[in-house]
């Protein structure tokens, strides 16, 4: 069953934001409001954006966050923005994942940026579990160009 709408709420440093997504015809209206201690409205975004288009917009907004390199902004991206970019991010690795990694590891072009890429985790995650599964061959963090 499809959700039809969905609210969204975070309190971070005294703010608080909404997110508020209702399902209509075609898309979804997206509302986003910001409240300071007190309670009085420091934002507001809305907008209708096309079915499939809601989480490339979300990825522009988290790009163009990370770009501006907001005072404040935190070091360690949230779970949500890292599974923009990697989408296996903080996921257990099972041993259909092992078995891939060992496998795509042992071709003579495997590097580092390449197996994070096939596999959706981040370069870390993969030099962590390479020796995990026995990987002992060092790999370049990109394949030569």
């Amino acid at each position: 069953m499809a959700v039809s709408q969905l609210h969204l709420q975070v309190n971070q440093d005294e703010r608080t934001y909404d997110l508020q997504v209702t399902a209509v015809q075609d898309g979804y209206e997206v509302e986003v409001r910001g409240a300071d201690a007190n309670g009085e409205q420091i934002a507001e975004m809305r907008g209708t954006l096309p079915v499939g288009d809601l989480a490339l917009v979300l990825q522009l907004l988290t790009s163009g966050a990370a770009a501006l390199k907001e005072p404040g902004s935190r070091s360690v991206r949230p779970l949500e923005e890292r599974r923009i970019e990697h989408p296996n991010a903080s996921q257990p690795w099972t041993a259909e994942d092992d078995q891939r990694l060992k496998e795509l590891a042992a071709l003579p072009e495997a590097s580092i940026g390449g197996l994070a890429e096939q596999l959706g985790r981040s370069s870390g995650s993969i030099r962590a579990r390479l020796p995990r599964v026995g990987v002992t061959r060092e790999l370049p963090s990109r394949s030569p160009a």
